[in-house]
């Protein structure tokens, strides 16, 4: 980590214009999560369970998989379990989970992901940075959203011409979804299903062609059955598609309303840095949800069996203040966004690599022509709080 100093003043805006595209998002839930969490650490509401929002307690609950579950009464398994089936490993827990999970892990080697990140990602952000050189206008959303799509392509062995049709499929799953939301209506539910059905049948063929390169065909390889297959790329679709496309474009914005993106420019070997941080900022998981297996006390706090425990992820994590990429982060708050124990993201390697790259490309174009924001639009009610415009202009032209 390079030595610095951020501008506090430019720092604290980036930081309330990124609580800004949360609130947009998840309005009603935002508020209500917001003013829980200023009431205490621990706090026991009514209908709702037991919020904590303390990232050590956090972290030593999700360790402890005998007292907090996913599976069970108020789990994230009642949720999802109807949408992508039992076995998707994000909705599964014991033995059954360790399992599949041990299986699936070599398929999310560093090796296996660069080969096909680098053959799918680098040419889009080779031309995002030139068409910045050129003086062009480029919409982040847009370059993001572009190379998502083609890596669910790769990753499912759907054709990719019919790229974006793949994106909206998956994005038109978690339109439903909200902070405060507990389960899915039969309508709701017939929708996603129907969502899904073009992209399984792909996942399906693929599986079954053994198609090269692609996820089904290496887990067809290692032994998994093609309903645990087509479960798991599901989960990773549904689940991993949006970390991307929501943080580029709010990465962005941090680092350029900063001002850190001077830095930046100057110092590529501080990506994984400026990425940490901005993650911590960010929370791809701002909500995680456990079932609490027996009676415990949380703090002082009583949690009962069968009860509901809300982790607020994005306030446990805002308590280390304004974004800073020259501090680190806290050691508790560490990768928390993506969890931790048992249940720790897979697809971490995933996101956190095209993350990467994706800011990597960001300083390089900066370095050769300064560019500004000229044009932001927050997205409105949707899972994954972002922007759905956020235009860079060349700064000699704006």
């Amino acid at each position: 980590m390079s030595t610095g100093v951020i501008d506090r003043r430019a720092a604290a805006r980036a930081t309330r214009e990124d609580r800004r595209v949360v609130f947009h998002a998840h309005r009603l839930g935002y508020l209500a999560l917001r003013g829980i969490t200023r009431l205490g650490r621990v706090v026991r509401v009514p209908g709702l369970g037991v919020v904590v929002s303390d990232a050590e307690l956090m972290r030593a609950m999700l360790l402890d998989p005998s007292t907090y579950s996913k599976v069970g009464p108020g789990g994230s398994d009642r949720l999802w379990t109807p949408v992508i089936g039992p076995r998707a490993l994000l909705n599964m827990d014991g033995a059954e989970h360790a399992h599949l999970r041990r299986k699936l892990t070599p398929l999310f080697s560093q090796r296996f992901l660069k080969s096909i990140v680098d053959e799918v990602l680098t040419p889009q952000l080779n031309r995002f940075e030139e068409e910045l050189a050129a003086g062009a206008d480029v919409d982040v959303v847009e370059v993001i959203e572009r190379a998502a799509a083609l890596i669910i392509c790769r990753l499912t062995g759907y054709p990719e011409s019919d790229a974006p049709a793949q994106l909206a499929r998956a994005r038109g799953i978690l339109s439903a979804v909200k902070l405060t939301t507990k389960e899915f209506s039969d309508a709701q539910l017939a929708d996603m299903h129907a969502q899904l059905a073009v992209l399984n049948e792909s996942t399906r063929a693929a599986y079954r062609d053994a198609t090269p390169n692609t996820v089904p065909a290496l887990m067809r390889a290692e032994g998994i059955d093609e309903e645990d297959t087509v479960s798991v790329v599901t989960a990773m679709i549904v689940a991993g598609t949006e970390t991307i496309v929501g943080f580029a474009p709010r990465f962005t914005n941090l680092v350029v309303q900063s001002g850190y993106i001077d830095h930046l420019a100057a110092h590529p070997e501080d990506v994984k840095d400026a990425v940490s941080e901005a993650m911590r900022i960010t929370v791809p998981s701002p909500v995680m949800i456990r079932s609490v297996v027996r009676d415990t006390t949380i703090e002082g706090v009583r949690a009962l069996k069968g009860e509901r425990v809300i982790l607020a992820n994005i306030f446990a994590c805002a308590r280390a203040g304004d974004f800073n990429p020259f501090t680190p982060v806290p050691k508790a708050m560490r990768q928390l966004w993506f969890g931790a124990g048992a249940h720790f993201c897979i697809g971490m390697p995933l996101a956190t690599l095209e993350a990467e790259m994706f800011a990597a490309a960001l300083g390089r174009a900066y370095a050769r022509r300064p560019f500004v924001i000229t044009e932001r639009t927050r997205k409105q009610r949707t899972m994954a709080a972002s922007y759905s415009r956020l235009v860079l202009t060349p700064a000699d032209r704006s």
